[in-house]
């Protein structure tokens, strides 16, 4: 079997933490078959615009062509229109610039089957590329694509209907994504609710906390609430900023950690220094995979306020390491948070609510360990990136077995 995936979304040398998890389920699946090839399209950018912008050089650092864990990767030019309300639209111009170009490597690799990692544009890509080449199609429908993106406008959404009937195989990272997309207008016959899974090793045997709280440069005296994602409105992060501030006078030695891409750091920043807290609030930016499971060792709770999401890889990442979890009921987190089992959950956007449940969590020994105990058990059973590949490839196996194109 061999198989060509399309994903603007990959680890590279301007993004090296992009889409890692699927990088590294990837990484597995490249075990068990033959090819394995990886088109990252990005957009192509004029010298003017280039000399304007000068921050706009970084899509041009990484090489067209590499490998990685035996995959080949090739990251092609392509003509984009920004902002995602032209999605649909940019899956069209995708297929475009790319039909002639992929002709040698669909050929010469024999590929089966073609799939999309996110569904606008690369799915819409994908699946039309598959008619022209008379390939097997699929893609991965992430939270963003069905909640937002296919919803944006019609172009949009008549595109992502197509797209939904055209493809052979879909995945998405919920049961709440898959039944989401049945009102998009797709039968759930060929949608399939997969589980990518994380490399539960890297969560095991970590160093000591002293020792990661010296390294990580933080006070030993603190205990952290941790935040990780991108830092901007729709994750929560005000309603975080605001539980914070309300928790600070009762927990004198609680501290909290932003890590990830800084959108509205500033903004935050004069939220907390209204309130005199600042200093007791860190942001790291963007940190290396191996990173994250280190703040996580160091800090006393995990919290996820979104709005929307698909099911947060961070969140398994958490229960791994065996973290606790406080997050929003959206989405998929409430088919792995069960309330007072693996963690706490509360609505969107109720801080009252929110500092409610980390004040639970803190306070409550006994539920910590319980919800600790139940998730690390949950996540070897169901998030084991190993075991979740070979069902991945199974699946595939069978689209080719069953039938034509």
């Amino acid at each position: 079997m061999n198989l060509l995936i399309i994903s603007e979304m990959y680890p590279s040398k301007r993004h090296p933490t992009s889409a890692i998890f699927f990088a590294n389920l990837l990484k597995e699946l490249k075990k068990h078959v033959g090819a394995l090839c990886v088109i990252c399209p990005r957009p192509y950018i004029p010298r003017l615009f280039q000399s304007i912008k000068p921050a706009l050089k970084k899509w041009f650092i990484d090489d067209m062509f590499s490998v990685a864990n035996g995959i080949e990767i090739y990251r092609p030019f392509i003509f984009k229109i920004p902002f995602d309300a032209f999605a649909g639209l940019n899956g069209l111009l995708m297929y475009t610039c790319l039909k002639k170009r992929l002709t040698k490597i669909v050929y010469e690799k024999k590929i089966d089957i073609i799939l999309g990692y996110n569904m606008l544009p690369e799915g819409i890509a994908a699946v039309k590329l598959a008619q022209h080449f008379q390939r097997f199609s699929g893609f991965w429908a992430i939270g963003s694509d069905v909640n937002t993106v296919a919803r944006a406008n019609m172009v949009n959404a008549l595109l992502t209907t197509r797209c939904l009937n055209k493809s052979h195989i879909i995945f998405t990272e919920s049961t709440d994504l898959k039944n989401s997309l049945a009102q998009l207008g797709k039968k759930d016959r060929d949608v399939y609710t997969f589980y990518k899974g994380i490399h539960l090793a890297n969560f095991h045997n970590l160093p000591s906390r002293v020792s990661l709280v010296k390294k990580l440069r933080l006070p030993a005296e603190e205990q952290f609430l941790l935040f990780v994602g991108r830092v901007f409105k729709e994750k929560g992060i005000y309603e975080l900023a605001d539980c914070f501030i309300k928790l600070c006078p009762i927990y004198p030695d609680l501290s909290l950690v932003f890590v990830g891409e800084e959108i509205e750091k500033e903004t935050l920043i004069g939220r907390f220094a209204r309130s005199s807290v600042q200093h007791k609030v860190h942001f790291t930016g963007i940190q290396p995979y191996q990173h994250v499971a280190c703040y996580m060792k160091i800090s006393s709770l995990l919290v996820l306020p979104s709005w929307a999401e698909g099911l947060p890889n961070v969140i398994l990442e958490a229960m791994a390491v065996g973290l606790p979890v406080v997050a929003t009921d959206v989405g998929g987190i409430p088919e792995v948070l069960k309330n007072n089992l693996t963690g706490l959950s509360v609505p969107a956007k109720d801080t009252d609510a929110l500092c409610h449940a980390v004040r639970s969590m803190l306070d409550n020994k006994s539920l910590r360990d319980t919800c600790i105990r139940n998730a690390q058990k949950l996540v070897e059973q169901h998030f084991d990136v190993q075991k979740n590949t070979l069902e991945l490839h199974r699946m595939l196996a069978a689209l080719i077995t069953k039938g034509t194109t």
